[in-house]
């Protein structure tokens, strides 16, 4: 897999040690999300579902502790969509 596009953005795996995908707009970076090191829900764009849990409690736990709405474009809006 070597990129998604969502409306106008363009998410591919990121180039950083930790983190899980780089979003870009008109080809310019906007922001990273995600961190290799952990699990997610669901990887709806694919690239790390060998990470996914499917465990709804964890889940419930991890909206809990992200409870705050930073808006869109934020890591938290991307991280949200599409790892959980």
């Amino acid at each position: 897999m070597n990129k998604f596009i969502y409306k106008n953005w363009v998410i591919k795996p990121s180039t950083l040690k930790h983190k899980k995908y780089d979003v870009f707009k008109d080809s310019k970076k906007v922001l990273s999300f995600g961190d290799k090191r952990y699990q997610q829900y669901k990887d709806k764009i694919g690239h790390y579902s060998n990470l996914d849990h499917l465990d709804k409690k964890r889940r419930v736990m991890y909206y809990r502790r992200h409870n705050k709405d930073y808006g869109y474009p934020s890591a938290d809006w991307f991280s949200k969509k599409f790892l959980w």
